[in-house]
C-alpha cells in the first residue's frame, strides 16, 4: 500500500462554541477527528507546527481555518503538518548535521595536535622511591614490681 497524501484546508470555527479557555485543546481534537475522518486512519499525529500555529495568538483565539498536509503511511497512521513544515524540519536536521561533523572535526585535530606535542616532550625522569623510616607501632609495656 502507497503513502497517501492530501491538502487539506481544516475549518475551526465550530470551535469558538466552546469556552474560551478549552477552545486550543478543541481545535486540536478537532483536527485529530477530521484527519481520522478523511483519511480513514487508526491513529493520527500531530506535528509541532500544527500545534504552535493553533495556539500562536493563545489558547482563548486558535485561528478559524488551517492548511495541512495529511499523510499517511503503510502503519495506518496519519501525520498531519503544516504546508513546508518538513521541508524546514529537513533544513534544520541538515545544518544540526553539518554544525556536527564540523565540531567532530575540531574535536579530532585538538586531539591529533595534543598527542604531537606529547610525542614531542622527553620523558619525565623516574622519581626517586621514598625512603621509609621504622615506624613503632606500640610501646614497650611498663615493667611490674
Amino acid at each position: 500500500m502507497a503513502n497517501l497524501e492530501r491538502i487539506y484546508t481544516i475549518p475551526l470555527g465550530k470551535v469558538y462554541e466552546y469556552i474560551r479557555n478549552k477552545r486550543g485543546k478543541r481545535a486540536i481534537k478537532n483536527i485529530r477527528e477530521f484527519a481520522l475522518r478523511h483519511m480513514k486512519a487508526e491513529e493520527v499525529k500531530i506535528s509541532e507546527g500544527v500545534n504552535s500555529a493553533i495556539l500562536r495568538d493563545g489558547i482563548q483565539k486558535p485561528p478559524r481555518k488551517i492548511k495541512v498536509r495529511i499523510v499517511k503511511d503503510e502503519n495506518q497512521t496519519a501525520k498531519v503538518w503544516l504546508l513546508g513544515e518538513e521541508e524546514k524540519i529537513k533544513e534544520a536536521a541538515d545544518k544540526k548535521k553539518k554544525t556536527e561533523d564540523e565540531r567532530k572535526k575540531k574535536e579530532e585535530a585538538a586531539r591529533k595536535e595534543k598527542t604531537a606535542k606529547a610525542a614531542e616532550k622527553p620523558a619525565a625522569p623516574a622519581a626517586k622511591p621514598a625512603e621509609s623510616k621504622p615506624v613503632q607501632t606500640s610501646k614497650p609495656a611498663p615493667a611490674k614490681n
